[in-house]
């Protein structure tokens, strides 16, 4: 890690201030990166906030509701994780202000490799193995070569792409869906809702990494389930509130849907009373797919702010009407 980044703040520019409100994250770790890469800031940490109008910007992972409302000169919001669900479940904050999503490479990787994992844990019948040390059996069980394994992807956003090219590289026969028509070497690429019913279809083993849109919610449901190979598995590392929860666990005790692997809610944590904590058929990840890197998260939103200091937009920033 350099001093600083090359691009970063002047000595005379005015010293930003930045407040980190995440009660559970590694506050001194953040900072350490923060000061390093910009230079001169003034570094909070909830609850011990001061003065809030002097606050320039939040970082934040699932801010306490009502929270950020009460900051009248904030210039940005950045999330200290992939999605921006987590900030606008409050109705309160302020819809004018730039909510910044985090990207880096080191976050696609994380979560492509999350998905490769369990694709071959399915694919080579891995479950099958853990079932069987219970009632200690030796059995072996065959599979098919990669290429003719099926395994379909639903979002061709930057992380989508990413891992429908590592599968495809992994000589898995891969398609991708996505809202708008994609062109990716190797991969069958789906759109609309014919699409969606091919990619379905074909799809053995089905990833979602869908973002949490009015589009995207509920998408999931018996009816789309259904149109999957009897036998097939679902992995969903995108957004809980795509899958309709009663749907999946009907398919999977009537054994059409084979397993699913889940590491996003519509509630997190994931209550007690879940009846995916009892599932046999169920793997449950605790939104463990791809846990910020504290360094490179720490870069992309130094960036943002330097960018920012000196009259220049950040990037990315969460369209309202996309939905991510």
């Amino acid at each position: 890690m350099s001093d600083k980044m090359t691009s970063g703040l002047s000595a005379q520019s005015a010293k930003p201030c930045v407040l980190f409100l995440w009660e559970q994250g590694n506050a001194r770790e953040w900072k350490f990166f923060m000061e390093e890469l910009v230079g001169d800031i003034d570094f909070r940490v909830f609850p011990d906030v001061g003065n809030r109008g002097e606050v320039d910007y939040i970082m934040t992972w699932m801010p306490p509701i009502g929270e950020i409302e009460k900051y009248p000169n904030i210039k940005a919001i950045f999330s200290i994780g992939a999605g921006v669900s987590h900030i606008l479940r409050d109705p309160h904050v302020p819809r004018d202000i730039p909510i910044v999503r985090l990207t880096d490479d080191a976050l696609s990787l994380d979560m492509s490799l999350y998905a490769l994992h369990w694709t071959l844990h399915f694919h080579r019948g891995f479950d099958h193995y853990l079932r069987q040390k219970q009632s200690k059996l030796w059995k072996r069980h065959p599979y098919p070569a990669n290429e003719d394994r099926k395994v379909g992807v639903l979002g061709l956003g930057e992380i989508g792409g990413k891992l429908a090219e590592m599968l495809r590289d992994a000589h898995f026969d891969v398609g991708g869906w996505s809202r708008s028509k994609k062109d990716i070497e190797g991969v069958s690429c789906f759109v609309g809702e014919e699409g969606l019913t091919q990619l379905l279809r074909r799809s053995e083993i089905l990833i979602s990494v869908l973002p949490p849109t009015p589009e995207t919610a509920n998408l999931l449901n018996d009816a789309r389930l259904r149109l999957m190979p009897k036998g097939a598995f679902l992995i969903n590392m995108g957004r809980g509130e795509a899958v309709v929860d009663d749907d999946l666990v009907k398919l999977l005790d009537e054994g059409h849907l084979a397993g699913a692997v889940l590491d996003v809610f519509r509630e997190e944590p994931l209550p007690s009373l879940s009846p995916y904590w009892s599932h046999p058929s169920v793997v449950i990840t605790p939104h463990a797919a791809a846990p910020t890197n504290v360094k490179y998260g720490a870069k992309r939103i130094a960036e943002n702010i330097i960018k920012m200091e000196t009259g220049r937009p950040p990037h990315p920033v969460y369209n309202v009407n996309l939905g991510y």
